[in-house]
């Protein structure tokens, strides 16, 4: 069998999440170079991952003008670098495990997709909800016959009040002008899944959603600007928050003393939440109608005491209710007694996105090796990015209705 290589453009959470799956299945894949821009990273690299100082790079093109390095490439940079990073890779022959969003307009997605196919590469988008045993339980059950047709169905993302305060407020995606909208930059799993486990064209999408709380007017009085400072008790003070969860601060710094890293002032990670840049919004919900007159809708929220997604599945045959993180589905068909099904029976692999992260990266390494076909082939998965940004222009027009049909004009259906 052969061994697939992986090289890393792009080393904080989701590269090294996806370099530790590869450590753990090096009888199938091997990371053979990474490319992160953050020279202090580099000997943190060498050391966990035993790779070379030559093969650790910190520049994208010195990286790109070496030529292909491995047989595929996970992108996991900024949002605003993918575009660019994708290009790059298809023309230096790179098949590529592209960390969503694929790019931040309906035009650069068509472009990437368009190449990859000219050039005949694959690529995955690391939509891994596809890939967890939860949702495989659920599309199980709906392709089976179970539920009947749907009829309704609603998801629920809710972010946490701390995960959302780390990357939404202080973090990388807290400004739509530097990053993108949250529909997108969050969101777009979501969306995805709810395309998936329905199985229809969405025709319609409207959405309102707004930055409701973590801003200036609702700064406490007293405040300091910086957590550091600060004598107010609150729930997201910084330095507590990073104190319990050095993981967590692990993605910016190697260094494990949150109140010595937070002192540097040009950190966003240590400022107030209320007295941030952040433009992206807190709450957003949306409806989508599909082809068939079947329903969809989404919430998503920063106001959560934990990190959780669940779902309700109306259907003519049955009625499904799940949580994620419970990895507890419950079916009540009617006229006839609910069962539940406890995905910790079927499988011990919660790793990562609910084994999900795990399950796409094998997935699309096996795909690679074998030319085999996979669950989040691009072709497929520009579909959820369309209906985000159609999403964010209803929601900026004050719940506009999107004819899907028309905004996507310019693009294939």
């Amino acid at each position: 069998m052969k061994k697939i290589t992986m090289a890393v453009l792009g080393f904080g959470q989701r590269g090294i999440v996806f370099s530790n799956v590869a450590k753990d299945y090096s009888n199938e894949v091997e990371l053979v170079a990474v490319c992160e821009q953050n020279t202090n990273k580099h000997q943190w690299i060498k050391e966990n991952y035993q790779l070379s100082s030559e093969s650790i790079y910190g520049d994208f093109n010195h990286f790109m003008n070496q030529g292909k390095l491995a047989d595929i490439l996970v992108i996991s940079t900024m949002d605003q670098d993918h575009y660019i990073h994708a290009m790059k890779a298809l023309e230096v022959g790179y098949d590529i495990l592209l960390e969503k969003p694929i790019a931040l307009s309906k035009k650069e997605i068509f472009e990437i997709k368009n190449k990859a196919n000219q050039l005949n590469r694959k690529i995955a988008v690391a939509h891994v909800l596809r890939y967890t045993h939860f949702y495989k339980e659920i599309k199980r059950l709906i392709d089976e016959g179970v539920l009947g047709s749907i009829a309704t169905l609603h998801q629920t993302e809710n972010v946490g009040y701390l995960h959302y305060a780390h990357s939404f407020v202080r973090g990388n995606w807290h400004n739509s002008n530097t990053s993108s909208p949250m529909i997108l930059a969050k969101s777009c799993h979501d969306i995805d899944i709810i395309r998936y486990l329905v199985g229809k064209r969405v025709e319609a999408i409207s959405s309102f959603g707004n930055l409701h709380y973590f801003k200036k007017e609702n700064m406490p009085s007293g405040a300091a600007s910086h957590c550091i400072d600060c004598k107010v008790d609150c729930p997201f003070n910084a330095i507590k928050f990073y104190e319990e969860n050095p993981s967590w601060m692990a993605f910016f710094s190697l260094e494990k003393d949150a109140k010595k890293v937070l002192s540097d002032k040009t950190l966003n990670y240590g400022r107030c939440v209320y007295d941030m840049d952040n433009n992206v919004v807190d709450h957003q919900v949306l409806n989508m109608q599909f082809e068939d007159g079947s329903s969809a809708s989404f919430t998503m929220t920063a106001f959560s005491y934990t990190t959780h997604r669940r779902i309700e599945i109306k259907g003519t045959k049955a009625e499904l209710v799940g949580d994620l993180e419970d990895n507890l589905i419950t079916v009540m068909p009617y006229g006839k007694a609910p069962f539940k099904i406890d995905i910790k029976n079927l499988t011990t692999d919660f790793s990562y996105h609910s084994g999900g992260d795990k399950n796409l990266l094998i997935d699309f390494v096996r795909a690679v090796r074998d030319n085999t076909p996979f669950l989040t082939d691009i072709n497929y998965s520009v579909e959820s990015h369309y209906l985000a940004f159609d999403a964010e222009t209803s929601r900026l027009h004050k719940g506009l209705v999107i004819d899907t049909s028309k905004s996507w004009s310019d693009y294939e259906r």
